[in-house]
């Protein structure tokens, strides 16, 4: 049976252009030759046209390139620490550190359990976690009620929503809980009119057994909205072919005044709503982020090159938006 699975794992990592070597931690290589649009959403999101780039399909969508919603049920003051309602009870995480490691540039690596960090999941379209099920991913951002997550506006639906995030999701297990996506926040220019450069949203969950999200995962990834175009980013997703996430250190860089763009490998359906976080210090699981894969492309038409919009005075608002809920 352990054979079995092993074989079945790697048959799954080959196909998503990821070879394991050693304990897990395997470098990804190539990628299918045929352009996988990478609405990073995987096969649960319904990412529109141009291409499901790199949300798999799996969360439900809106109009055009629209995807979020969020039961609306509010949660308890977010002037004080909520927490998220959900399935198994959230245990303090180890992972509240994380020790995400530094990549070759531009090549991606399977982590394994022990270098994950909490503070990035898998977002399901529902609280049945079942295995390769997960669409898209999300980050915790952190705020004062430490109930905020950050992903792609392709990934989810203005509004309410039955989705749930999963931080530290890995083979199945939701080592921190399953927490409850109420209300995705996004800017009137994308579920209008799916503007790629407002392909960003933000998501608010419910408390769970009277602790907030960030109490749970040992705190959020702070956010920057000060334009930065050029910077060395940390990305950490999870491919949809997969249950396991992978990181990659790059050069994130101007594509155009609105838009970002990064080289790293293996970055497949599944990874759309990945942040980008410079100055990123893997010892305290810290940094800044400056954006999240989506936007062009939702997120871009191949594995290996992937984009955001900018961080500028529009995700700020959001953000403040977001608060308010």
């Amino acid at each position: 049976m352990a054979m079995d699975r092993a074989a079945r794992k790697f048959a799954a990592l080959a196909a998503a252009g990821l070879i394991v070597t050693g304990t897990g931690a395997g470098v990804a290589t190539a990628w299918a030759s045929t352009p996988h649009g990478k609405s990073r959403a995987s096969a649960g999101s319904s990412a529109s046209p141009p291409a499901a780039a790199k949300a798999a399909a799996a969360s439900p969508s809106a109009t055009a390139t629209v995807k979020a919603s969020a039961s609306a049920s509010a949660s308890p003051s977010r002037t004080a620490t909520t927490a998220a309602t959900a399935s198994p009870s959230p245990t303090p995480s180890a992972a509240s550190g994380g020790n995400v490691p530094r990549t070759t540039t531009g090549q991606s690596q399977v982590l394994t359990a022990s270098q994950q960090s909490a503070k990035v999941g898998a977002i399901f379209s529902s609280s049945s976690i079942t295995p390769g099920n997960h669409h898209c991913t999300a980050s915790v951002v952190d705020s004062p009620a430490g109930d905020l997550i950050v992903t792609a506006g392709h990934c989810l639906s203005a509004g309410g929503t039955s989705a749930v995030f999963v931080p530290g999701y890995r083979d199945g297990s939701a080592p921190d809980g399953v927490w409850h996506i109420t209300q995705v926040i996004e800017n009137s220019a994308w579920t209008g009119d799916g503007d790629q450069d407002d392909d960003v949203a933000f998501a608010v969950v419910a408390p769970q057994n009277g602790r907030s999200l960030e109490s749970s995962v040992g705190g959020g990834y702070t956010l920057s909205t000060s334009g930065t175009t050029d910077a060395t980013v940390q990305l950490t997703g999870y491919p949809s072919a997969t249950d396991e996430p992978i990181t990659c250190t790059g050069d994130a860089a101007a594509f155009s005044q609105t838009q970002l763009v990064i080289d790293c490998t293996a970055f497949t359906g599944g990874t759309s709503g990945t942040a980008w976080l410079a100055g990123y210090d893997s010892d305290a699981d810290a940094g800044s982020i400056i954006g999240v894969i989506g936007g062009y492309q939702q997120g871009g038409d191949t594995a290996d090159v992937s984009y955001s919009i900018v961080f500028g005075a529009d995700t700020q608002a959001l953000y403040e938006e977001a608060l308010s809920q």
